[in-house]
């Protein structure tokens, strides 16, 4: 297909506002599938998903709820902000309508982290995961040739019990259960990841990409978190070479990161002798400890350092 149009779900959150800005700017045309529109989704998005954990998020939220209820208001009679009907979960023909004629569908809308104030068990299931086979499903219909997800490292169980293997984490690293701490979230990415590589296995027409991201636009400066970092440049060269390049096979899943962290942030030897002493280490210098060499070899993703972070809590 030669069509440079892609459409992306969830293209009004932070994530998706990088990539429409970043694959706008290398000439991709750039279709929004997406609940909210308008300058203010941001603001919104503040008031429901609260990025902390416990007691602590029904604080926020409704701290922010109060706080914003006036302004959202007057914004969505200013037209700042709107409601625009798209549904993930919506009748699969209007999806493939609006599918159609894309080169890729870029998956990012879902609940965004595992700590949404509010949100069941039963809610991560129907919008992460019954939402996401219904998108998949519609770009299929459409004749989409890729389909790209946006996984998550989560699914390592990273910020809950992990059990690391080896650093750098490879894509076969053993994934948790929800017996030993994995969250619902990180638990439905994994799922998703195997439902795409089963749905995709022999294809020859939709090909599928699960990207597990972690810190996507920004970086991490705790431990906790293993001083993730991913650029805005290299989280978009990424979904570019996901877009461009051919696939040997119906589905990839991939790490995409950083290739090294920032050495002003952190000592990444020092810290696997303090933290990791136990587990193996083939990481060399800084190297980020989740692995691009598979994304490399795959997709001829080339990581560059020196690029630009979001250092604002953003909470999308």
């Amino acid at each position: 297909m030669n069509t440079r149009t892609i459409t992306i779900t969830g293209g009004s959150g932070f994530v998706g506002r990088l990539l429409r800005e970043g694959l706008g700017q290398r000439g991709y045309t750039i279709r929004v599938y997406d609940r909210w529109r308008g300058l203010l989704v941001d603001c919104l998005r503040r008031r429901y998903l609260g990025r902390c954990q416990g007691r602590e998020a029904h604080a926020l939220a409704n701290y922010l709820r109060r706080g914003m209820r006036l302004s959202e208001r007057l914004s969505v009679r200013a037209r700042l902000l709107r409601e625009s009907g798209d549904d993930v979960l919506e009748p699969r023909s209007r999806l493939v309508d609006r599918f159609r004629g894309s080169r890729a569908v870029i998956h990012l809308a879902a609940l965004p982290h595992p700590f949404v104030p509010g949100m069941t068990a039963a809610d991560f299931r129907r919008i992460n995961y019954e939402g996401s086979i219904n998108v998949f499903e519609a770009a299929c219909e459409a004749g989409v040739p890729r389909f790209i997800f946006a996984s998550s490292g989560q699914v390592y169980g990273i910020n809950n019990p992990v059990k690391v293997e080896q650093f750098p984490i490879l894509e076969t690293n053993y994934c948790p259960t929800l017996a030993e701490g994995q969250t619902h979230y990180g638990l439905l990415k994994r799922e998703l990841e195997c439902y795409l590589e089963n749905a995709c296995r022999g294809s020859t027409q939709t090909q599928a990409v699960s990207f597990r991201l972690e810190y996507p636009g920004t970086r991490s400066l705790t431990p906790r978190n293993f001083y993730i970092s991913t650029s805005c440049e290299n989280l978009v060269a990424g979904f570019e070479a996901a877009i461009e390049r051919e696939l040997s096979t119906g589905s990839e899943v991939l790490n995409l990161v950083d290739r090294e962290v920032d050495a002003r942030v952190a000592d990444i030897q020092e810290f696997l002798k303090t933290r990791w002493p136990e587990v193996p280490n083939y990481t060399t210098g800084n190297e980020c400890l989740l692995s691009t060499a598979k994304a490399s070899a795959v997709l001829g993703y080339d990581p560059r350092p020196g690029g630009t972070y979001f250092w604002e809590s953003v909470m999308w």
